[in-house]
Formats: structure tokens, C-alpha cells, sequence
């Protein structure tokens, strides 16, 4: 852009000079017809009218005599790039100071130059640092090139990597909790063919959600080879980790706080967003269940089977069903419900409960004052249960109505009708009153 600037400055020379520059001038009929062209008035290149003197179409002249051409086009400043108010020394300390940290701003940097008696206040205006920054590629975009590269790029079969991530949805009325709750809305993401490989919403954010949701789509699409995730704990976790090794999947996780690394998704949510949960009838929405309705109908009715323009025209559920062959399938059902068995550590009280989910349950009362795990499917995630040896026990929820006829009493121990003869305390008075017989026995 610069350099066509300069050219067209030049070309705007090379035809005030006209045909000076061919003409074989006499000693002093250069001055007289420079003088003559200084008089006349030219627009330049930004549209404007203008005159030159005589003095500056000569120095023209003999520019390009000696360069041709180039000699026409504007020559910089030898200072250019340089500010006149900051001496060179402190523009490099400002220059490391951003390279220390981007993060700091213009503004920040001159209040600490101040405070450190490198600058007097007001010598220097927060404009001047701002443009020394910019010409130094230190602010704007520019500021993106000390940081990792970026690239398109996409996964180049259906099923080898899937994006996940969770996004707010509307507040909806919470039975367990007996208050409005802001909507925790799943979605797994095939990365090469855009396809919504499932999608669900529920009230909280945690591993047993994710789980939820995995469960679904590996049951409908198959297993991924590589799933991709943010640094959120509800795929972070222990749970998580262990039900994708026993599936076979890879977990990858974005580095923190960069949401452009999982674009695909982010922009899906743009999407879902726009067309639906903005659009929501607030007086048809009532229930988690009337919510999640619409979301899959609106995903694999509309969204999956809608060209998309990242594939040519082709829809998510087209590029799929190409790579159908190159996905692993489930076979075994039963294999899924195994392998997705997560487990949760409770404290139980001393009235056999542990709360799970906002939910209190009862535990079989032996094992009340103690820690222990308690398991679930993510393919049953409201059904949880305890392992007492070989045995499973499927936790009930706590029912106080109930409880209030049940019996308390303990099972009594039959006493022993064995007679040893022993009593403490006629063996105590024996040894008071025959001291010399039990001394002999105490040293025996």
C-alpha cells in the first residue's frame, strides 16, 4: 500500500514536469520554465489543488536526471520512525516494558514511568507512547504475532476427533432445588463434518452431565478416537478420565482461556443462540423436558440436515454418512453401560443419609461414620448404588414419612449362659483381706 502511494506521487511529478525533462534546455531557460509551471495550479493525487515553487519542481528535475524514476518518488525522513518528544534510551524501555508484559497498556506504562521519576508529568502525552507501540508492532493485531500461531484446520475422517463444551441456556424451574436454575446445555461436535453428534441440557455443570451426554452420542454415532475440551472440571475430572480409557478415547484439552482453539463449536453455539434459545416461548418452556424437545428437534431436523458453508454445500449429515465405514461402531450396548461407571465419594452421617445432587439417600446402616464410594451409570445417571463386598445395594431416596413408623430398635445379643466364676469386685476384697495369697500372685 505504501509503495502505491509513493508511485503515484511520482507519477503525478513526472507529469507536472512534462516534457521539461526530454527538452534540451540552455544555461538559465530552466529557471524561467520552472518559474512558469510554479505559477499554474495541479491536483494531486488526493484530489486537491496545489502550486509548487519553482525551488521544489527544480530539485525534481535534477532527482530524476540523476535516479530517473525513482528519483520522483517522496524520500522518507531520516527520522522517521522516531519521536522527537522521547529521547532514544526511554523508547526502548517502553518498547521492553510491553515486550515484559503485553498485557500492559499505554496508559499503564506512562503513570509507571512516572512513578519511577523516568518521566515528569506531562512530558510526554499517552497518544505519543500509543503510536510508539503501533510502529513497533506492539499494539492491535500485530500484538498477535508473539503469540502461537493459529491455522485452519479440521479432522480428516468422521470420528477421529469430536469438540465438546457446555454453554448457559435459559433459567427453568428446578423441582430439587425449588428455585429457578440457569440451563447447562452439552454438545458433542463431530470436527470434520460439523454433525451434532448429541445435545442435552440439565441444571448443573459437573462430570456426571458430560458423561450423560457422551453416553448418548457414543450410543447413537459411535466411539471417537480423540475428543477435545476446555479446562472446565466437569471434563477435567477423575470420572471422566477413567470412563474414556476404558472407551478407548483420547482426551485433549485447549489451552486456558483460548475459546478460538474449539471454533467449531463456539461458532455452533452462535447458532443454537440465534436461532433457538433467544427465541424461546417463555410460556411453552416450563420444564427441563420441554427445553431439551426443542433443542434436538431444531439440531437433528434442521441444523444437521442444513447445508453448511464450510463443506461445500454439503450438510453435517452428509460428510458424515460418507465416512461411515472409518467409524467405530458399538456392537455391544452392555459394553457402553460398563465402561461408563463413575463413582462419587460421600461421608455418610450417623442417621445412615449422604446427600448427592441437592438429593439425600439412605445407606445400609453399617456403613454409617465412614467415607465411601458411591457409584453410578452414566447411561442411569439418577440410579446410584453401593458395593458391600459382592453385593450391590441400590440407594433409596430418603423418605421421612416412611421412616417415621419404622422400627429403631437394635438387634439385642443373646447373653452368654457360660459361668466363669470371675466377679471383679470379690476379687478385690480378697486381696485386701488376704493380702500375703495375692501379693505371691501379683509378682508371679
Amino acid at each position: 500500500m505504501e509503495q502505491e502511494k509513493q508511485q503515484k506521487v511520482a507519477l503525478f511529478r513526472f507529469a507536472v514536469l512534462g516534457d521539461v525533462l526530454q527538452r534540451d534546455l540552455k544555461y538559465g531557460e530552466l529557471k524561467l520554465v520552472l518559474k512558469m509551471l510554479s505559477q499554474k495550479e495541479w491536483i494531486n493525487p488526493n484530489g486537491q489543488a496545489q502550486r509548487f515553487s519553482w525551488k521544489t519542481l527544480e530539485e525534481w528535475y535534477y532527482q530524476y536526471k540523476k535516479l530517473g524514476f525513482d528519483g520522483l518518488m517522496p524520500q522518507h525522513r531520516r527520522d522517521r520512525g522516531r519521536l522527537k518528544s522521547l529521547p532514544a534510551e526511554i523508547e526502548q524501555i517502553i518498547i521492553d516494558m510491553k515486550r515484559e508484559d503485553s498485557g500492559r497498556s499505554a496508559r499503564l506504562i506512562l503513570r509507571e514511568l512516572q512513578i519511577n521519576g523516568v518521566l515528569r508529568k506531562g512530558q510526554v502525552s499517552l497518544s505519543t507512547i500509543q503510536r510508539l507501540l503501533k510502529r513497533n508492532g506492539l499494539s492491535g493485531p500485530r500484538l498477535e504475532l508473539d503469540r502461537p500461531a493459529r491455522y485452519r484446520w479440521q479432522a480428516s475422517l468422521c470420528g477421529e476427533l469430536w469438540q465438546t463444551d457446555a454453554v448457559h441456556g435459559p433459567k427453568l424451574f428446578d423441582p430439587r432445588s425449588g428455585r429457578e436454575i440457569r440451563v447447562k446445555i452439552f454438545a458433542l461436535l463431530d470436527d470434520k463434518s460439523r454433525l451434532i453428534t448429541s445435545l442435552r441440557g440439565g441444571f448443573r455443570e459437573t462430570q456426571a452431565d458430560f458423561l450423560t451426554v457422551l453416553a448418548s452420542a457414543v450410543l447413537r454415532r459411535g466411539i471417537p478416537k480423540t475428543i477435545l475440551t476446555d479446562n472446565h472440571m466437569s471434563f477435567c475430572g477423575s470420572d471422566v478420565d477413567l470412563c474414556c480409557a476404558k472407551l478407548g478415547i483420547r482426551l485433549t484439552r485447549a489451552r486456558p482461556y483460548d475459546g478460538p482453539a474449539k471454533g467449531k463449536i463456539e461458532r455452533f453455539w452462535r447458532n443454537l443462540r440465534a436461532q433457538v434459545l433467544d427465541r424461546l416461548d417463555s410460556n411453552k418452556v416450563k420444564t427441563l423436558d420441554d427445553l431439551n424437545v426443542r433443542l434436538n428437534a431444531w439440531v437433528h431436523s434442521e441444523y444437521n440436515r442444513s447445508p453448511h458453508s464450510s463443506l461445500a454445500g454439503k450438510t453435517p449429515l452428509d460428510a458424515w454418512q460418507e465416512d461411515e465405514s472409518e467409524i467405530s461402531w458399538i456392537e455391544d450396548p452392555s459394553f457402553v453401560e460398563k465402561a461408563l461407571v463413575a463413582k462419587l465419594e460421600r461421608s455418610i452421617k450417623n442417621d445412615s443419609t449422604c446427600s448427592i445432587h441437592g438429593q439425600c439417600y439412605e445407606v445400609p446402616t453399617h456403613l454409617r461414620r465412614r467415607k465411601i464410594p458411591i457409584y453410578y451409570s452414566a447411561l442411569r445417571p439418577q440410579e446410584f448404588w453401593v458395593e458391600d463386598g459382592l453385593t450391590k445395594v441400590v440407594l433409596k431416596v430418603v423418605d421421612p414419612e416412611s421412616n417415621f413408623s419404622r422400627s429403631r430398635a437394635g438387634k439385642t445379643k443373646k447373653v452368654s449362659e457360660v459361668k466363669t466364676g470371675f466377679n471383679a469386685v470379690e476379687s478385690f476384697l480378697q486381696r485386701v483381706l488376704n493380702p500375703l495369697k495375692y501379693s505371691e500372685n501379683d509378682h508371679a
